[in-house]
């Protein structure tokens, strides 16, 4: 089973519905939280650049050490009724919301283990930060900006189970595509039109989608276009992403994706127009740089092996260590995130206390 005290934190914040840019009443959670601790509390400007109605929550303890521990604050859909279960092994929903258990498993680790370090007095420097956004567009982590002394972090907010963590992932570059055709009436001038319709139709067959290599992938998500049944479409748009685990490759990628698609426009007499944009950055953490090795320390104390392994997503890690803030993204065990059927087994949530505890009571 799982400890009372932590199950009774998870419980309480996930009665709290908060989604991306409604995040203040769990930062307010957080600093009623931190205050009991008597431990310093703040909120940070993040909300300049989310447009949110909270910034990021901030708690440094005996200075802010030289790390940081950190989970998002915001759900990516609506909690609101959720009712929980508690099976043998794990917490569900009832199946008619998700569980909130993304990244509410991680907040909560962290704050019982919070909770725990400061009453047997073991706590050493660092801080927290509880971010914003994360489920939308990293505005949290990308507007923070860790003081002077903190050379690393450690996110929790993956759906691995500890101690597993991401050592290495991908970056996404995100794009659009407008195709131009020219309009006429379908019925009477057909022949004086060109369909952006059949030319992003054509063009599309030449995109690469799925999986292309160990740490690459191509999706097109959305199509847009057209206006009536007797109009020839005269621009269709089109929006996807390349995930890659090099910048270089992704970009070589997206450019040849250019070069086929104008070659379609220019055989039907199209124009093509397209952006782009890296979302978010690749990372790759080594043993030897000091996330990973502190977690390694911490992981054995607890007789277990560390699991690093490489992701295709994204999180907070990766606008972290784009500023040169090394971290890794830990286990927290948030299973089938995002879904109705979202759990996390009693194991895995128990796992990734302790580990948040050892983090913050031990030092290289």
């Amino acid at each position: 089973m799982i400890d009372e005290r932590l199950k009774q934190i998870f419980e309480e914040l996930t009665s709290i519905d908060a989604t991306s840019g409604n995040e203040a009443p769990v930062a307010e959670y957080i600093r009623a939280f931190a205050e009991r601790l008597g431990l310093e509390f703040s909120i940070d400007g993040a909300a300049t650049l989310s447009g949110g109605n909270s910034g990021n929550a901030i708690v440094k303890i005996k200075g802010g050490g030289s790390y940081f521990l950190a989970s998002h604050m915001d759900t990516p859909r609506s909690i609101k009724g959720l009712k929980r279960v508690y099976l043998q092994d794990r917490i569900t929903s009832d199946g008619t919301t998700p569980l909130g258990v993304d990244d509410r498993g991680g907040l909560s680790s962290i704050l019982y283990a919070l909770e725990k370090a400061v009453a047997e007095g073991n706590i050493k420097p660092c801080t927290l930060v509880f971010t914003v956004c994360e489920e939308t567009t990293l505005a949290g982590s990308t507007f923070y900006t860790p003081e002077a002394g903190i050379r690393y972090g450690f996110i929790f907010d993956s759906y691995m189970s500890p101690p597993a963590f991401v050592s290495e992932t991908c970056g996404l570059l995100e794009f659009d595509f407008i195709f131009n055709g020219r309009s006429s009436h379908s019925g009477i001038a057909p022949e004086k039109g060109i369909s952006a319709i059949q030319v992003a139709c054509e063009a599309i067959t030449k995109f690469p989608y799925g999986k292309l290599g160990e740490k690459e992938t191509g999706n097109i998500g959305k199509i847009q276009g057209g206006t009536a049944t007797n109009v020839v479409c005269d621009q269709v748009k089109i929006s996807g992403e390349i995930r890659s685990g090099n910048l270089k490759e992704g970009q070589r990628r997206f450019d040849k994706i250019v070069e086929e698609f104008e070659q379609v426009c220019s055989k039907y007499g199209a124009t093509l127009e397209y952006s782009s944009a890296w979302d978010f950055t690749p990372y790759h953490i080594h043993p030897e740089d000091e996330p990973y090795r502190h977690f390694d320390k911490v992981v054995r104390e607890m007789g277990l092996e560390p699991l690093p392994m490489k992701s295709m997503g994204g999180s907070d890690a990766n606008a972290m260590n784009k500023k040169g803030v090394k971290c890794i993204n830990l286990g927290v065990g948030a299973q089938n995130p995002h879904g109705n059927d979202e759990f996390i087994l009693y194991e895995d949530f128990t796992r990734a206390a302790q580990i948040a505890y050892g983090l913050m009571t031990t030092t290289l």
